[in-house]
């Protein structure tokens, strides 16, 4: 049986930590370890993870001397690793019950190299959408959007060994490091998959759009830009790069209503 190692950073997340690792212990596929990371939390989500690495020895948690950023705290918890798989969760996200169990499954029967999912979007009030990426993303997803929702994501414990985990620079440290690592899969030629159900719910208000400030557009796009060259995109398609900045000059009230439109269409398409 596959064992599956699951790294999760954690920072100052006192009230979802709980049911987030609860949402693990829950699953129907047993075979598996968490390595959590604290990055430097000033509430108690050290003490409430250190009760949970008391009861069961499949947890482990380690600590950052101070606060380094999602990069180097997922790599740090890499480590640690000593399963086939590598999988994603995050601090405040919930796992379906069966998640694991389908997505090793899935890695087993299929040619692929991580597999992602869809995600049920919920706020304090509940699901309110949900979000589903194409079952077989290719290079050109990466000058609009990313292949994957990343706490959704497995990947062979090889395959993020042979990209060197996680790249931590100026440009990743912008909520950037997933994207830079897909970048990294696609110039080997890795095979990506999403199964095409939510195996999560992820925690995204629906006013999550207003958090993306300017300055993280512009990296956004500089992340983009660089991708095209590294991937080869013909230079006709690289206008699309530069959809980041034309969000800025949007008014917000059309972003949320966008937003939360999108969501709400994939919800209805996906029963």
């Amino acid at each position: 049986m596959k064992k599956v190692s699951i790294i999760m950073g954690i920072y100052n997340c006192e009230n979802t930590l709980v049911e987030s690792i609860h949402s693990i212990i829950n699953q129907t596929y047993q075979n598996w370890e968490l390595i959590m990371c604290d990055d430097g939390s000033v509430d108690s989500t050290f003490e409430l993870a250190s009760e949970f690495v008391e009861r069961d020895r499949r947890i482990k948690l380690i600590k950052n001397t101070h606060n380094e950023g999602l990069a180097k705290t997922l790599n740090h918890c890499l480590e640690y690793c000593t399963g086939d798989y590598i999988m994603r969760h995050d601090s405040d996200d919930i796992m379906v019950e069966n998640r694991m169990e389908k997505q090793v499954d899935y890695m087993i029967h299929h040619p692929c190299d991580a597999c992602g999912s869809g995600a049920y979007l919920f706020d304090d009030e509940g699901v309110w959408g949900t979000r589903q990426p194409e079952r077989e993303p290719g290079k050109n997803i990466m000058l609009v959007s990313t292949p994957f929702i990343h706490p959704t994501v497995m990947m062979k414990r090889e395959r993020l060994a042979e990209v060197a985990g996680y790249t931590d620079n100026k440009i990743t440290k912008q909520r950037l490091e997933d994207y830079d690592l897909w970048l990294k899969f696609y110039e080997r030629n890795f095979i990506l998959h999403n199964i095409q159900e939510p195996l999560i719910y992820f925690r995204e208000d629906k006013n999550s759009y207003r958090r993306k400030m300017n300055k993280f557009r512009v990296a956004e796009t500089i992340a983009r830009l660089d991708a095209c060259k590294r991937l080869k995109i013909p230079y006709m398609k690289r206008l699309l790069a530069l959809k980041p900045l034309l969000l800025v000059c949007i008014p917000k009230k059309g972003l949320r209503r966008y937003h939360i439109w999108q969501a709400t269409r994939k919800s209805v398409q996906a029963k």
